[in-house]
Protein backbone atom coordinates (compact mmCIF):
# COMPACT_ATOMS: atom_id res chain seq x y z
CA UNK A 1 0.00 0.00 0.00
CA UNK A 2 1.35 3.41 -0.98
CA UNK A 3 1.50 6.61 0.96
CA UNK A 4 -1.10 9.34 1.02
CA UNK A 5 -0.73 13.09 0.82
CA UNK A 6 -2.54 15.17 3.44
CA UNK A 7 -3.40 18.85 3.23
CA UNK A 8 -5.31 21.12 5.56
CA UNK A 9 -8.16 23.30 4.26
CA UNK A 10 -10.10 26.00 6.06
CA UNK A 11 -13.87 25.66 6.11
CA UNK A 12 -15.31 29.10 5.49
CA UNK A 13 -18.55 30.50 6.85
CA UNK A 14 -19.67 31.05 3.24
CA UNK A 15 -19.39 27.29 2.64
CA UNK A 16 -22.40 26.66 4.89
CA UNK A 17 -25.94 26.17 3.64
CA UNK A 18 -29.22 27.12 5.32
CA UNK A 19 -29.06 24.03 7.53
CA UNK A 20 -25.76 25.17 9.06
CA UNK A 21 -23.47 22.58 7.51
CA UNK A 22 -21.14 22.59 4.53
CA UNK A 23 -23.09 22.59 1.28
CA UNK A 24 -22.65 19.40 -0.75
CA UNK A 25 -21.09 21.15 -3.77
CA UNK A 26 -18.28 22.53 -1.60
CA UNK A 27 -16.84 19.03 -1.19
CA UNK A 28 -15.97 19.07 -4.91
CA UNK A 29 -14.11 22.33 -4.34
CA UNK A 30 -12.24 20.83 -1.38
CA UNK A 31 -11.29 17.80 -3.49
CA UNK A 32 -10.12 20.06 -6.32
CA UNK A 33 -7.99 22.17 -3.99
CA UNK A 34 -6.41 19.03 -2.52
CA UNK A 35 -5.75 17.67 -6.05
CA UNK A 36 -4.03 20.90 -7.07
CA UNK A 37 -1.82 20.81 -3.98
CA UNK A 38 -1.08 17.10 -4.50
CA UNK A 39 0.04 17.71 -8.09
CA UNK A 40 2.22 20.67 -7.05
CA UNK A 41 3.76 19.03 -3.97
CA UNK A 42 4.05 15.36 -4.95
CA UNK A 43 4.34 14.98 -8.72
CA UNK A 44 7.25 15.85 -10.94
CA UNK A 45 8.09 15.94 -14.65
CA UNK A 46 5.73 13.78 -16.74
CA UNK A 47 3.00 13.38 -14.15
CA UNK A 48 2.73 17.06 -13.22
CA UNK A 49 3.16 18.41 -16.76
CA UNK A 50 0.60 16.10 -18.38
CA UNK A 51 -2.71 17.56 -19.54
CA UNK A 52 -5.35 16.08 -17.26
CA UNK A 53 -9.13 16.50 -17.10
CA UNK A 54 -11.71 15.28 -14.62
CA UNK A 55 -13.89 12.66 -16.30
CA UNK A 56 -16.06 11.77 -13.32
CA UNK A 57 -16.63 12.71 -9.67
CA UNK A 58 -18.31 10.54 -7.06
CA UNK A 59 -18.83 11.50 -3.41
CA UNK A 60 -20.04 9.55 -0.41
CA UNK A 61 -21.29 12.06 2.19
CA UNK A 62 -20.85 10.30 5.53
CA UNK A 63 -21.30 13.08 8.13
CA UNK A 64 -22.07 16.79 7.78
CA UNK A 65 -19.28 19.26 8.48
CA UNK A 66 -20.65 21.74 11.00
CA UNK A 67 -17.61 22.76 13.07
CA UNK A 68 -15.78 25.76 11.64
CA UNK A 69 -13.27 25.95 14.50
CA UNK A 70 -10.78 23.51 13.05
CA UNK A 71 -9.44 22.79 9.57
CA UNK A 72 -10.63 19.98 7.35
CA UNK A 73 -7.92 17.47 6.52
CA UNK A 74 -7.95 15.91 3.06
CA UNK A 75 -5.99 12.71 2.45
CA UNK A 76 -5.25 12.13 -1.23
CA UNK A 77 -4.21 8.81 -2.71
CA UNK A 78 -4.53 6.90 -5.95
CA UNK A 79 -7.24 4.24 -5.87
CA UNK A 80 -6.65 2.79 -9.35
CA UNK A 81 -4.41 3.31 -12.36
CA UNK A 82 -5.55 2.47 -15.88
CA UNK A 83 -4.04 2.92 -19.33
CA UNK A 84 -5.05 6.57 -19.89
CA UNK A 85 -6.59 7.42 -16.53
CA UNK A 86 -6.37 7.04 -12.78
CA UNK A 87 -8.73 7.46 -9.85
CA UNK A 88 -7.81 9.90 -7.10
CA UNK A 89 -9.40 9.26 -3.71
CA UNK A 90 -9.98 12.24 -1.39
CA UNK A 91 -10.84 11.44 2.22
CA UNK A 92 -12.14 14.52 4.02
CA UNK A 93 -11.81 14.27 7.79
CA UNK A 94 -10.66 15.70 11.06
CA UNK A 95 -8.89 13.81 13.84
CA UNK A 96 -12.08 11.98 14.82
CA UNK A 97 -14.57 11.83 11.95
CA UNK A 98 -14.48 11.00 8.23
CA UNK A 99 -16.96 13.40 6.65
CA UNK A 100 -16.79 12.41 3.00
CA UNK A 101 -14.89 10.27 0.52
CA UNK A 102 -14.68 11.53 -3.06
CA UNK A 103 -13.24 9.75 -6.08
CA UNK A 104 -12.25 11.62 -9.24
CA UNK A 105 -11.42 9.87 -12.49
CA UNK A 106 -8.55 11.80 -14.06
CA UNK A 107 -7.78 11.31 -17.76
CA UNK A 108 -4.53 12.20 -19.52
CA UNK A 109 -5.51 13.71 -22.86
CA UNK A 110 -4.19 15.32 -26.02
CA UNK A 111 -5.59 18.87 -26.23
CA UNK A 112 -5.43 18.83 -30.04
CA UNK A 113 -7.54 15.71 -30.48
CA UNK A 114 -9.46 15.82 -27.20
CA UNK A 115 -8.80 12.10 -26.78
CA UNK A 116 -7.19 10.19 -23.94
CA UNK A 117 -3.53 9.26 -24.25
CA UNK A 118 -1.64 6.54 -22.37
CA UNK A 119 0.14 7.52 -19.17
CA UNK A 120 3.90 7.74 -19.62
CA UNK A 121 6.14 5.30 -17.79
CA UNK A 122 7.36 8.15 -15.57
CA UNK A 123 3.87 9.38 -14.72
CA UNK A 124 2.71 5.85 -13.92
CA UNK A 125 5.70 5.29 -11.61
CA UNK A 126 5.02 8.54 -9.73
CA UNK A 127 1.35 7.72 -9.29
CA UNK A 128 2.11 4.18 -8.12
CA UNK A 129 3.91 5.62 -5.06
CA UNK A 130 0.48 6.82 -3.88
CA UNK A 131 -1.49 3.69 -4.85
CA UNK A 132 -3.68 2.91 -1.84
CA UNK A 133 -5.59 -0.15 -3.04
Amino acid sequence: MGKTYTCSLEVRWADLDQLGHVNNVKYLEYAQEARIRFRADCLHSDARDARVIVRRNEIDHLHPVEDLTRPLLVDVGIARIGRTSYVMRHTMRDAEIVYAVADAVMVHFDPETGKGVPLSVGARAELERYLIE
